[in-house]
């Protein structure tokens, strides 16, 4: 495993669903059944464009060969990735996301799991 692979995989997931979420909003909160109101569907905008800003920031360093940029972004990712797992389990638990959660909680534990191995678990390479 690598962090290309990594920043590949999350840019690439990040790009769709904030696409998703900027363009048709109202299917996307759909999916997990939140309540639709505008302000809703603005924040979504919102994220989604968000989403968008992290895909295409991963996409462009995935090829740096820089050791400490590479391990600053994924402590980064890292630390978003817990972000987003609390916050998807209180919007689980408070009934704002309705089906679906479980994807998301997925997603961010393997993300989180990733980018663990990668910064404190993987072997070091001999030069």
């Amino acid at each position: 495993m690598s962090y290309k692979l990594l920043f590949v995989v999350n840019a690439f997931l990040a790009v769709v669903l904030g696409a998703a979420f900027l363009l048709v909003p109202a299917q996307s909160l759909g999916f997990f059944r939140a309540e639709q109101y505008a302000a809703t569907l603005l924040m979504g905008r919102f994220f989604g464009s968000a989403m968008i800003a992290l895909g295409l920031v991963l996409w462009f360093v995935k090829d740096t060969r820089d050791e400490s940029v590479q391990k600053m972004v994924a402590i980064s990712l890292l630390v978003s990735s817990i972000l987003g797992l609390i916050v998807n389990i209180i919007g689980i638990s408070s009934g704002i996301v309705r089906v679906n959660g479980w994807i998301t909680i997925i997603v961010y534990v393997l993300f989180a799991l990733g980018y663990s191995f990668m910064l404190f678990l993987k072997p070091k390479m001999k030069e």
